[in-house]
């Protein structure tokens, strides 16, 4: 066990792990994905010191750090106890790319640069880049060896190509990466058409998985430990959980606990105590380092992500939902786990509404 601040960061014991994946030393193939508003600091190490084995920042313009913006920087900031983290960044020029990359790093270090190629979203795609980028695969190519050039592993996240319209299949998209020297690729299960509806198809993930052995890794509905393992069992060398994290905040140690690892049951199955213990260490996390407004707003996200399946947590998530403060957050956490500290187990699984709170 190592530790990070105040707070124990465990490492699973996985058999056959650690391994190099992407040019990179990780403890296992489940990794936490950068989502938009959601993985800042506070939220990296907290996964990461509950199993995740690698993080993700946000994805980050690389013109916003070029033009030295504030905001843009700050969803940078973080600590050694989140490593390995790695910097996904996004933009349609490989200069602007390579020199928003070198001004990430003159900041704080990573373990590997990300471009982004498969975000979907028209503010983004409308200035050429996320998805836009799979129609320019030798502009893609040429970001990666500019890249390379800041002596990092360097690795790409696309999504499938509609393989039309002159398009590359991604099958071969990727391999014009994988000749600019792209170490690792991650591949969503969607077109970019899709955006985020639909399922995302594991079958057409896994079947580049298998061209590119322990190159590529996946993405997309990992909702739970089957849907996450499923991607590794197609050839996938990772898998991404992303919104899934929001549902379960156990879900990236359930996942590692049924690979094999061992892992402290506080890590996969907390006790309705722990519950309130962790979300006021994550909440507290939060304020102290990225302010009220984003502690309030995970605190409200986490309260259904963890008080589930016994009796009194139905009421709690509504109170929650009300809460004006991360101090009226803290109070009600707080008076929540006092009394639940004086119950016994059979209280919590009697009363009516536990029924209505079981997965």
């Amino acid at each position: 066990m190592e530790r990070s601040g105040d707070s124990p960061l465990f490492i699973p014991a996985l058999p056959g792990w650690p391994r190099e994946i992407g040019g990179v030393a990780v403890d296992n193939p489940i990794w936490l994905a950068p989502l938009a508003g959601i993985s800042f600091g506070s939220f990296r190490r907290f996964h990461r010191m509950r199993g995740a084995g690698l993080v993700h920042t946000e994805m980050v313009s690389a013109l916003g750090l070029l033009y030295k913006g504030r905001k843009t920087k700050e969803l940078l900031y973080g600590d050694e106890g989140e490593a390995p983290c790695v910097l996904q960044i996004f933009g349609s020029e490989a200069d602007d790319v390579a020199r928003g990359a070198e001004t990430a790093l003159s900041i704080r270090g990573f373990e590997a640069i990300e471009v982004n190629m498969a975000c979907p979203m028209p503010k983004v795609t409308k200035k050429g880049a996320g998805s836009k980028l799979m129609e320019s695969p030798r502009k893609a190519a040429d970001m990666m060896r500019l890249l390379k050039s800041l002596g990092l592993p360097v690795w790409a996240k696309v999504r499938l190509s509609p393989h039309g319209e002159g398009m590359l299949s991604t099958a071969d998209f990727c391999q014009e990466l994988f000749g600019g020297g792209a170490d690792f690729i991650f591949v969503h299960g969607r077109t970019p058409a899709q955006r985020y509806e639909g399922r995302a198809s594991r079958g057409a993930v896994g079947e580049i998985a298998r061209l590119y052995p322990g190159r590529i890794g996946g993405s997309g509905d990992c909702y739970s430990p089957e849907d996450l393992i499923d991607y590794l069992e197609r050839g996938c060398a990772a898998v991404l959980a992303a919104r899934g994290v929001l549902r379960d905040a156990c879900l990236i140690a359930r996942t590692l606990r049924e690979l094999g690892a061992e892992l402290p049951a506080e890590l996969y199955d907390p006790t309705p105590e722990a519950q309130a213990d962790i979300l006021l260490e994550l909440g507290a996390s939060i304020y102290n380092n990225e302010g009220e407004s984003l502690a309030l707003m995970i605190a409200k996200r986490m309260l259904g992500a963890l008080f589930r399946g016994f009796a009194g947590a139905s009421r709690l998530r509504r109170d929650g939902a009300t809460a004006g403060s991360w101090e009226e957050m803290e109070r009600l956490l707080r008076g929540w786990r006092a009394s639940a500290a004086s119950m016994n187990k059979s209280e919590f699984f009697s009363d009516a509404d536990a029924s209505e709170d079981k997965i």
